[in-house]
């Protein structure tokens, strides 16, 4: 079921498992202001969350925004063939078999800039992730650089996100940090830039969406580099 976060802006949580780990997922919905929708990390298509797409627009855009959120992209290009693919840098490579529209870059490209803001954080090359904000609802969206459980039956999954600096807060998975500390300059760069934007809400991929004063989590989140 899709949930409204705000005005033009919804999203909706699927069970994913990462390294035994439940961790969940989510997709974001942007609706652009001809009407459109654009498709953020993909969850699985079924006949819920299609009647739901459909009512709340036509799909225009599907965007895989880093390297592994990937997976479900085939099942929106089948069933919205009028819709653009777009895929993080290197995701091409890593999945021939799709058809991708055009390659995320730096700056929003024309379909949706002046709409929502994006940048590339380069300096972790596994997931060449692509940040979004959402200018109107005053929303970043994060993928899989930043993970947020909150809480778990699992006690493994305690332990793993424990383990990996991500439960009970905001956090950069400390599995990440050492090869982004290599690239320290370029990641402070893409910090700084995301900083300048006026977000207040926080939304990713894995935990908890944070709803009010999120830059300064999230500048708490980066303060190692």
């Amino acid at each position: 079921m899709l949930r409204r976060l705000d005005r033009d802006l919804w999203m909706t949580q699927h069970p994913l498992r990462f390294l035994g780990a439940e961790v969940g997922t989510r997709m974001t919905v942007f609706r652009l202001k001809d009407g459109s929708l654009l498709i953020h990390s993909p969850v699985p298509l079924d006949p819920t969350t299609q009647a739901e797409l459909d009512q709340l627009g036509p799909v225009r855009f599907v965007v895989a925004p880093n390297r592994f959120h990937h997976l479900f992209l085939a099942e929106y290009a089948r069933n919205y063939p009028q819709a653009k693919v777009f895929g993080a840098p290197g995701l091409d490579s890593k999945r021939r078999d799709l058809r991708f529209d055009a390659i995320l870059g730096q700056a929003a490209p024309a379909e949706w800039a002046g709409e929502i803001d994006q940048t590339v954080f380069r300096a972790f090359p596994p997931l060449n992730e692509v940040v979004f904000f959402h200018r109107s609802s005053r929303t970043i969206v994060f993928t899989d650089l930043l993970f947020n459980i909150q809480s778990s039956k699992s006690t493994y999954t305690r332990f793993l996100m424990w383990l990996d600096g991500g439960l009970g807060h905001v956090g950069v998975p400390r599995s990440f940090r050492l090869l982004i500390k290599m690239r320290r300059a370029r990641a402070r760069e893409t910090i700084d830039q995301i900083l300048s934007w006026e977000f207040d809400r926080l939304s990713l991929a894995h935990g908890e969406i944070v709803e009010r004063g999120a830059k300064e989590i999230v500048r708490a989140a980066w303060s190692f580099l």
